[in-house]
Protein backbone atom coordinates (compact mmCIF):
# COMPACT_ATOMS: atom_id res chain seq x y z
CA UNK A 1 0.00 0.00 0.00
CA UNK A 2 2.87 2.06 1.13
CA UNK A 3 4.66 1.81 -2.48
CA UNK A 4 1.01 2.63 -4.49
CA UNK A 5 0.88 6.02 -2.36
CA UNK A 6 4.62 6.92 -3.07
CA UNK A 7 4.29 5.94 -7.04
CA UNK A 8 1.21 8.28 -6.97
CA UNK A 9 3.10 11.52 -4.98
CA UNK A 10 6.02 10.59 -7.53
CA UNK A 11 3.84 10.78 -10.20
CA UNK A 12 2.49 14.26 -9.40
CA UNK A 13 5.76 15.91 -8.77
CA UNK A 14 6.93 14.95 -12.05
CA UNK A 15 4.01 16.66 -13.85
CA UNK A 16 4.33 19.22 -11.72
CA UNK A 17 7.96 20.04 -12.33
CA UNK A 18 6.72 19.09 -16.23
CA UNK A 19 4.78 22.30 -16.39
CA UNK A 20 5.81 24.46 -13.79
CA UNK A 21 8.11 25.51 -16.34
CA UNK A 22 5.37 26.50 -18.41
CA UNK A 23 3.32 27.83 -16.03
CA UNK A 24 6.30 30.83 -14.87
CA UNK A 25 6.65 31.66 -18.51
CA UNK A 26 3.01 32.26 -19.17
CA UNK A 27 2.64 34.24 -15.75
CA UNK A 28 6.35 36.15 -17.00
CA UNK A 29 4.54 36.78 -20.21
CA UNK A 30 0.72 37.87 -18.47
CA UNK A 31 2.93 40.16 -16.48
CA UNK A 32 5.04 41.17 -19.24
CA UNK A 33 1.66 41.98 -21.05
CA UNK A 34 0.13 43.87 -17.85
CA UNK A 35 2.76 46.29 -17.29
CA UNK A 36 2.78 47.11 -21.45
CA UNK A 37 -0.86 47.57 -21.44
CA UNK A 38 -0.72 49.96 -18.52
CA UNK A 39 2.39 51.84 -20.06
CA UNK A 40 1.07 52.19 -23.44
CA UNK A 41 -2.00 53.88 -21.48
CA UNK A 42 -0.23 56.59 -19.56
CA UNK A 43 0.33 58.60 -22.77
CA UNK A 44 -3.07 58.25 -24.42
CA UNK A 45 -4.94 58.85 -20.83
CA UNK A 46 -3.71 62.48 -20.79
CA UNK A 47 -6.22 64.98 -22.25
CA UNK A 48 -3.72 66.92 -24.35
CA UNK A 49 -3.81 63.59 -26.35
CA UNK A 50 -7.05 63.62 -26.91
CA UNK A 51 -7.49 67.45 -28.13
CA UNK A 52 -3.84 67.50 -30.11
CA UNK A 53 -4.33 64.06 -31.89
CA UNK A 54 -8.03 64.49 -32.36
CA UNK A 55 -9.85 67.16 -34.84
CA UNK A 56 -13.31 65.80 -33.52
CA UNK A 57 -12.23 66.70 -29.69
CA UNK A 58 -10.75 69.87 -30.39
CA UNK A 59 -14.03 72.07 -29.67
CA UNK A 60 -14.43 69.64 -26.74
CA UNK A 61 -10.45 70.11 -25.63
CA UNK A 62 -10.77 74.27 -26.03
CA UNK A 63 -13.71 74.54 -23.98
CA UNK A 64 -12.90 72.23 -21.06
CA UNK A 65 -9.24 74.24 -20.80
CA UNK A 66 -12.29 77.05 -20.39
CA UNK A 67 -13.73 75.29 -17.66
CA UNK A 68 -13.54 75.14 -14.50
CA UNK A 69 -11.99 71.59 -14.54
CA UNK A 70 -9.13 72.57 -16.86
CA UNK A 71 -8.10 75.74 -15.62
CA UNK A 72 -8.59 77.10 -11.95
CA UNK A 73 -7.70 79.03 -9.37
CA UNK A 74 -6.93 76.21 -7.13
CA UNK A 75 -4.35 74.98 -9.98
CA UNK A 76 -6.50 71.85 -9.72
CA UNK A 77 -7.03 70.14 -13.21
CA UNK A 78 -9.05 67.04 -13.92
CA UNK A 79 -8.67 65.02 -17.21
CA UNK A 80 -11.10 63.87 -19.82
CA UNK A 81 -11.35 59.88 -18.38
CA UNK A 82 -12.29 61.14 -15.07
CA UNK A 83 -15.43 62.69 -15.82
CA UNK A 84 -15.57 60.44 -19.10
CA UNK A 85 -14.73 56.81 -17.90
CA UNK A 86 -15.76 54.67 -14.50
CA UNK A 87 -13.49 55.88 -11.77
CA UNK A 88 -10.00 54.65 -12.13
CA UNK A 89 -10.14 52.56 -8.68
CA UNK A 90 -12.26 50.09 -10.40
CA UNK A 91 -9.44 49.10 -12.84
CA UNK A 92 -11.71 46.37 -15.20
CA UNK A 93 -14.19 48.35 -15.64
CA UNK A 94 -12.19 51.60 -16.55
CA UNK A 95 -10.05 49.75 -19.11
CA UNK A 96 -12.75 47.89 -20.75
CA UNK A 97 -14.30 51.20 -20.97
CA UNK A 98 -11.34 53.01 -22.46
CA UNK A 99 -10.80 50.67 -25.00
CA UNK A 100 -14.06 50.14 -26.29
CA UNK A 101 -14.68 54.34 -26.41
CA UNK A 102 -11.28 54.36 -27.68
CA UNK A 103 -12.12 51.68 -30.72
CA UNK A 104 -15.64 53.80 -31.27
CA UNK A 105 -13.50 57.40 -31.44
CA UNK A 106 -11.45 55.29 -33.96
CA UNK A 107 -14.25 53.81 -35.94
CA UNK A 108 -16.36 56.87 -35.91
CA UNK A 109 -13.35 58.95 -36.96
CA UNK A 110 -12.51 56.45 -40.13
CA UNK A 111 -15.99 55.34 -41.00
CA UNK A 112 -18.63 56.84 -39.16
CA UNK A 113 -19.20 60.18 -41.44
CA UNK A 114 -20.23 63.54 -39.75
CA UNK A 115 -19.33 64.08 -35.89
CA UNK A 116 -22.21 65.90 -34.58
CA UNK A 117 -20.13 67.70 -31.89
CA UNK A 118 -23.88 68.51 -30.70
CA UNK A 119 -25.73 65.23 -30.09
CA UNK A 120 -22.74 64.04 -28.64
CA UNK A 121 -22.86 66.79 -26.18
CA UNK A 122 -26.44 65.67 -24.95
CA UNK A 123 -25.47 62.55 -25.06
CA UNK A 124 -22.93 62.93 -22.77
CA UNK A 125 -24.64 65.23 -20.66
CA UNK A 126 -28.12 62.42 -20.53
CA UNK A 127 -25.29 60.08 -19.52
CA UNK A 128 -23.54 61.43 -16.81
CA UNK A 129 -23.87 60.30 -13.32
CA UNK A 130 -24.04 62.06 -10.12
CA UNK A 131 -21.79 59.28 -9.30
CA UNK A 132 -18.87 60.46 -11.59
CA UNK A 133 -19.43 64.03 -10.10
CA UNK A 134 -19.41 62.59 -6.57
CA UNK A 135 -16.47 60.62 -6.53
CA UNK A 136 -14.34 64.26 -6.31
CA UNK A 137 -16.94 66.15 -5.29
CA UNK A 138 -18.20 64.70 -1.64
CA UNK A 139 -18.41 67.17 0.78
CA UNK A 140 -21.30 69.24 -1.01
CA UNK A 141 -22.38 70.67 2.68
CA UNK A 142 -19.47 71.14 4.19
CA UNK A 143 -18.41 73.85 2.04
CA UNK A 144 -18.99 77.49 1.89
CA UNK A 145 -22.00 78.76 -0.38
CA UNK A 146 -25.27 80.46 -0.34
CA UNK A 147 -28.37 78.36 1.30
CA UNK A 148 -30.05 78.29 -2.02
CA UNK A 149 -27.26 76.00 -2.91
CA UNK A 150 -27.00 74.13 0.25
CA UNK A 151 -30.64 73.31 -0.14
CA UNK A 152 -30.47 71.98 -3.77
CA UNK A 153 -27.71 69.54 -3.09
CA UNK A 154 -29.45 68.43 0.27
CA UNK A 155 -31.96 67.45 -2.30
CA UNK A 156 -29.42 65.80 -4.60
CA UNK A 157 -28.09 64.06 -1.83
CA UNK A 158 -31.57 62.67 0.05
CA UNK A 159 -32.90 61.42 -3.77
CA UNK A 160 -29.48 61.48 -6.12
CA UNK A 161 -30.97 59.28 -8.87
CA UNK A 162 -33.98 61.18 -9.40
CA UNK A 163 -33.96 62.85 -13.21
CA UNK A 164 -34.25 66.49 -11.80
CA UNK A 165 -31.31 66.03 -9.05
CA UNK A 166 -28.79 65.50 -11.82
CA UNK A 167 -25.62 67.72 -11.15
CA UNK A 168 -25.63 68.55 -14.85
CA UNK A 169 -29.13 70.32 -14.80
CA UNK A 170 -27.73 73.27 -12.52
CA UNK A 171 -23.32 72.47 -13.53
CA UNK A 172 -23.87 72.11 -17.54
CA UNK A 173 -20.83 74.11 -18.22
CA UNK A 174 -18.47 73.10 -15.49
CA UNK A 175 -16.61 70.16 -17.48
CA UNK A 176 -16.63 72.23 -20.79
CA UNK A 177 -17.54 75.90 -20.52
CA UNK A 178 -20.44 77.09 -23.14
CA UNK A 179 -20.32 81.03 -22.42
CA UNK A 180 -17.75 82.01 -24.98
CA UNK A 181 -19.86 81.55 -28.36
CA UNK A 182 -16.96 80.73 -30.82
CA UNK A 183 -16.44 77.57 -29.28
CA UNK A 184 -20.57 77.27 -29.58
CA UNK A 185 -20.92 73.64 -31.62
Amino acid sequence: MFEFGAKIISRICKAVKKRALAFLSGFAFALLCFVALNAAMVPVSKSEYCGSRCHEMNTAYLTWELSSHGMNANGIRVECIDCHLPAKDKYFAHTTAKAYEGAKDIYKHYFGGEYDSGKIRQKVLDHISNQRCLHCHDDLLGKPGSSAARIAHTAVLAEPKAPENRCVECHEDVGHQRQNKLFTP
